[in-house]
């Protein structure tokens, strides 16, 4: 109720103003602070920032295009479909898409409202900037003042939620190493802390805005932020590497395992009392005055028991003891920087800090610049319907082509049910108010008390759903048009429905011409992009000259970037959108065994990234020794998740050489060979230890593929690669 009321209160004070000093276009300003009205100041803060400064960027873009293109239709349209492209590959890349967004669709709204005239798309653009950087600023005075309310509380509490869920997460992989099987809830954890994250950072950026003591500390938190993710990563890594030593006497081999263990917790423990906003002073000067637990752990290695190994056992604990050492590194940055942020630490602390994550994002993507073409060919449809066409609306039709492609590729929304939202407002909400209300009031006290009632009723009923509140009070402030001029024409309001109605249709119809509109569809190109990332990873695993060696990372991480990783949320998010009535072999337990292995998959491939970044910087020789792992097995892992990613399910070869006894016998045979190699005993023992960890992920990973193909021969994919309209 306190946000709907600061809502309608912002909007009614908003409409006096511009009525009383005749603004041109007061549409612009109130339709800001609808989208800008969040929980939170902060949020609101944060939102109307990236508005004002991507309108600004747009309404100089849209200007400078009209400049140049006036007496060129053509050559407007070319340089506004590439403008368009630019603003949808950053919207995806930046963590301020709003910005972007608003730029590519205002740089397009200055051209409709003016078309191909500079002197009136001049007006528009100042007129749009500065009445929508007054609506922000207006609703940013009254949210500031009334009920405020800051994100410092929402992000301690994401804060303890993330760390509570990392906790159990730990804990669960310490029963795994104990029991041999794993916890039904990892799976469910592991979401859980992907989501909990997600919304840190969105509450994170906002509370940069609202909170000074946040803001001040942005350098701390964001090293916390890289952190947690890091961490996270380390965890889900150890877990996937303790599922190949369930058969090893872990507590003979490593001695002091279970102390290094506790001591991993009692920094999870710790960080759980500094996140603790209630945190006492006790707690506070224990923990400024006990560092040991920011020292590195000493695991120590039996070497006796560790000689006595066959060699694949052997590598199946250097990984083990490889993800661990990362697992240490990891939760010690974690929380040294929690002590930072807890005023235990000075902030100069994380000056000598950087982050390593080789599955940081890079700026430059191909796959979302194939994504960012979506708005222009949208856009492009557009103008050649209006253009060839002429229907009614005129260019304001490849105007909502293109803002429906952004909005697409920023944040993808079920369109029809969007259009349906919008349309019911206009005709059920909107229209009786603006044809049988608005008429019959006589002064402009009448017409603000209506704006702040009906703000905030659909602010209240649409509270928990931004969609029923944006929908109303977004078609009333925009099909209305409350200005000292009003007029009131049912042509202009059913005119607006046809031009969203139209513009919805031509991008569903670019959507299904590029790409499968189906879950099902999109679900099994997602699958086969996967395996043909896959396929690109092994095929970049081998021996080669430095120069070579960077540019295979660089293709490695590109494949990571852009068919692995984003492959969890997505699969996800499919799974859970299928209609199974409609594909009867392929049922939910079977699809989801599917994404489950898959996912094991993607953390296996991870965890043999790392421990290959380790080996090919320091075991040059070593590896060129071994080629028969790079050339023989390597080849075989590529032509099979080949043949997998066309849907080639046919061979048995993964029965023939996946099981532990052939890979060990193989891996055996290398081993016992290159020990016998002059020099071998003057190596560096952290080289072999390398070399060791690298095979022992390569056997976690057979072992995933593996359980990977039986899940996928399973499957019907006949019924999932089926057209349907």
């Amino acid at each position: 109720m306190q946000e709907a009321f600061k809502l309608a209160l912002s909007m009614m004070l908003f409409y006096w103003l511009a009525l009383s000093m005749d603004w041109d276009l007061p549409k612009f300003g109130a339709l800001a602070i609808v989208i800008i009205s969040l929980s939170t100041t902060g949020a609101s803060l944060n939102k109307g920032f990236m508005r004002v400064a991507g309108t600004g960027l747009g309404a100089l873009a849209g200007f400078v295009l009209l400049s140049w293109f006036s007496q060129s239709p053509l050559g407007m349209f070319l340089a506004t479909s590439a403008y368009l492209v630019i603003t949808g590959y950053f919207l995806q890349t930046s963590r301020q898409g709003d910005t972007w967004f608003n730029a590519g669709f205002l740089a397009v709204a200055v051209w409709s409202s003016s078309y191909m005239k500079v002197d009136t798309a001049f007006d528009f653009a100042t007129t749009r900037f500065l009445e929508t950087a007054a609506g922000v600023l207006l609703f940013t005075i009254v949210s500031t003042l009334i009920w405020p309310r800051t994100s410092s509380a929402a992000l301690q509490q994401l804060g303890q939620s993330v760390w509570s869920s990392l906790h159990e997460l730990y804990s669960a992989s310490r029963q795994r190493l104990v029991t041999g099987s794993e916890p039904k809830q990892v799976a469910g954890l592991r979401t859980r802390v992907a989501g909990e994250y997600q919304q840190l950072l969105a509450t994170l950026d906002a509370a940069y805005s609202d909170t000074p003591l946040v803001g001040q500390k942005k350098k701390a938190w964001e090293v916390m932020r890289v952190n947690l993710r890091l961490y996270a990563n380390a965890q889900s890594l150890w877990l996937e590497s303790i599922k190949s030593c369930h058969d090893l006497q872990l507590n003979t081999l490593l001695p002091g395992l279970d102390a290094t263990l506790d001591t991993l917790e009692q920094r999870l423990v710790r960080g759980r009392q500094l996140w603790d906003e209630q945190k006492t002073p006790e707690v506070v000067e224990e923990s400024a005055s006990n560092t040991a637990l920011l020292q590195p752990v000493a695991l120590q290695l039996n070497q006796e028991a560790h000689a006595r190994l066959p060699r694949i056992q052997q590598a199946a604990l250097m990984n083990f003891v490889a993800q661990l050492t990362t697992l240490d590194r990891t939760s010690r940055e974690l929380l040294q920087t929690l002590r930072v942020l807890a005023d235990i630490d000075p902030l100069n602390t994380l000056d000598d800090y950087k982050a390593d994550d080789p599955f940081r994002p890079s700026i430059w993507n191909p796959e979302r610049l194939l994504k960012a073409l979506f708005p222009a060919a949208c856009w492009a449809a557009g103008y050649a319907f209006w253009y060839f066409i002429n229907p009614p609306g005129g260019p304001a039709i490849p105007m909502m082509c293109a803002a429906f492609g952004l909005m697409m590729v920023m944040a993808p929304v079920p369109l029809v049910g969007l259009l349906l939202v919008l349309l019911l407002s206009m005709f059920i909400a909107v229209a009786p108010v603006y044809f049988f209300i608005m008429p019959s009031l006589d002064n402009g006290y009448g017409l603000l008390a209506l704006i702040f009632v009906y703000t905030f009723v659909f602010g209240y009923l649409g509270g928990r759903s931004p969609v029923l509140k944006l929908g109303p009070i977004a078609m009333f402030v925009m099909m209305v048009d409350i200005n000292n001029q009003q007029v009131y024409s049912f042509i202009a309001l059913a005119t607006a429905g046809l031009v969203m109605l139209m513009g919805v249709s031509i991008v569903l119809l670019v959507q299904r011409l590029l790409s499968p509109m189906h879950p099902e569809h999109i679900l099994l190109r997602s699958v086969q992009r996967f395996l043909e990332g896959a396929a690109n990873i092994l095929g970049h695993y081998q021996p080669q000259p430095v120069r070579q060696q960077r540019r295979n990372r660089r293709h490695r991480k590109r494949d990571f970037e852009n068919k692995i990783l984003p492959m969890s949320s997505q699969l996800l998010k499919l799974e859970s959108s299928l209609d199974y009535s409609l594909f009867p072999d392929n049922t939910a337990e079977k699809v989801q065994q599917l994404v489950r292995n898959l996912q094991e998959v993607r953390l296996r491939l991870m965890s043999l990234e790392a421990s290959y970044t380790e080996a090919e910087s320091s075991l040059d020789q070593l590896m060129h020794n071994l080629s028969g792992m790079g050339d023989t097995w390597r080849r075989r892992l590529v032509d099979m998740l080949t043949r997998w990613s066309r849907l080639d399910l046919s061979g048995d070869d993964i029965q023939r050489w996946s099981e532990q006894s052939a890979f060990a016998l193989d891996m055996e045979q290398r081993l016992e060979k290159l020990q016998q190699l002059d020099g071998l005993d003057r190596t560096d023992q952290d080289s072999l230890h390398s070399l060791f960890a690298f095979i022992g992920s390569t056997q976690s990973l057979l072992y995933a593929l593996k359980k990977l193909e039986e899940s996928m021969q399973q499957l019907n994919w006949g019924q999932w690669s089926a057209a349907r309209f």
